[in-house]
Protein backbone atom coordinates (compact mmCIF):
# COMPACT_ATOMS: atom_id res chain seq x y z
CA UNK A 1 0.00 0.00 0.00
CA UNK A 2 1.11 3.51 -0.79
CA UNK A 3 0.00 6.61 1.11
CA UNK A 4 -1.06 9.79 -0.69
CA UNK A 5 -1.18 13.13 1.13
CA UNK A 6 -4.14 15.28 0.09
CA UNK A 7 -4.80 18.91 1.10
CA UNK A 8 -8.55 19.01 1.74
CA UNK A 9 -9.72 22.08 3.75
CA UNK A 10 -13.40 21.04 3.75
CA UNK A 11 -15.95 21.45 6.55
CA UNK A 12 -16.93 18.21 8.28
CA UNK A 13 -19.46 17.06 10.86
CA UNK A 14 -17.65 15.74 13.92
CA UNK A 15 -18.88 13.67 16.82
CA UNK A 16 -16.71 14.07 19.89
CA UNK A 17 -16.54 13.10 23.50
CA UNK A 18 -15.85 15.65 26.24
CA UNK A 19 -13.59 13.94 28.76
CA UNK A 20 -13.93 14.54 32.55
CA UNK A 21 -10.96 16.97 32.52
CA UNK A 22 -12.66 18.96 29.73
CA UNK A 23 -10.48 17.64 26.88
CA UNK A 24 -12.16 17.13 23.50
CA UNK A 25 -11.72 13.69 21.92
CA UNK A 26 -12.94 13.19 18.31
CA UNK A 27 -14.81 9.88 17.89
CA UNK A 28 -16.15 9.96 14.31
CA UNK A 29 -16.77 12.36 11.45
CA UNK A 30 -18.60 12.56 8.14
CA UNK A 31 -16.56 13.47 5.08
CA UNK A 32 -17.92 13.26 1.53
CA UNK A 33 -21.00 11.33 2.67
CA UNK A 34 -18.97 8.66 4.46
CA UNK A 35 -18.65 8.17 8.21
CA UNK A 36 -15.08 7.72 9.40
CA UNK A 37 -14.63 6.17 12.85
CA UNK A 38 -11.61 7.28 14.87
CA UNK A 39 -9.40 4.49 16.21
CA UNK A 40 -6.62 6.67 17.65
CA UNK A 41 -6.09 10.31 18.52
CA UNK A 42 -2.45 11.26 18.22
CA UNK A 43 -0.68 14.58 18.41
CA UNK A 44 -2.68 17.70 19.36
CA UNK A 45 -1.64 21.32 19.01
CA UNK A 46 -2.97 24.84 18.47
CA UNK A 47 -2.46 27.00 15.39
CA UNK A 48 -3.56 30.48 14.43
CA UNK A 49 -5.57 30.22 11.20
CA UNK A 50 -6.96 33.37 9.57
CA UNK A 51 -6.34 35.26 12.82
CA UNK A 52 -8.13 32.74 15.08
CA UNK A 53 -6.78 29.99 17.30
CA UNK A 54 -7.78 26.50 16.26
CA UNK A 55 -7.21 23.18 17.99
CA UNK A 56 -5.62 20.63 15.64
CA UNK A 57 -5.77 16.86 15.98
CA UNK A 58 -3.91 14.14 14.12
CA UNK A 59 -6.22 11.14 14.07
CA UNK A 60 -6.26 7.68 12.58
CA UNK A 61 -9.47 6.10 11.35
CA UNK A 62 -10.33 2.41 11.67
CA UNK A 63 -9.56 2.04 7.92
CA UNK A 64 -5.93 3.06 8.72
CA UNK A 65 -6.18 6.41 6.91
CA UNK A 66 -4.75 9.39 8.81
CA UNK A 67 -6.38 12.81 9.02
CA UNK A 68 -5.57 16.26 10.38
CA UNK A 69 -8.74 17.89 11.65
CA UNK A 70 -9.13 21.38 13.08
CA UNK A 71 -11.69 22.68 15.55
CA UNK A 72 -12.54 26.38 15.72
CA UNK A 73 -13.98 26.77 19.24
CA UNK A 74 -15.19 30.34 18.56
CA UNK A 75 -17.60 29.06 15.88
CA UNK A 76 -17.73 25.42 17.03
CA UNK A 77 -16.87 24.27 13.50
CA UNK A 78 -14.63 21.45 12.30
CA UNK A 79 -12.50 21.30 9.16
CA UNK A 80 -10.69 18.38 7.60
CA UNK A 81 -7.38 20.03 6.73
CA UNK A 82 -5.27 17.15 5.36
CA UNK A 83 -5.65 13.45 4.71
CA UNK A 84 -3.10 10.68 4.21
CA UNK A 85 -5.03 8.08 2.25
CA UNK A 86 -3.86 4.53 1.71
CA UNK A 87 -3.86 3.69 -2.00
CA UNK A 88 -3.38 0.29 -3.59
CA UNK A 89 0.07 -0.16 -5.14
CA UNK A 90 0.10 -0.25 -8.92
Amino acid sequence: MMTKEVLVDEPIEMLMRVMPAGDIRPTSFIWRDRTRYVSEVGRQWEERVAGRMQRCYLIQAVDNNTFEVRWDPANNTWTLHRAWLRMPAV
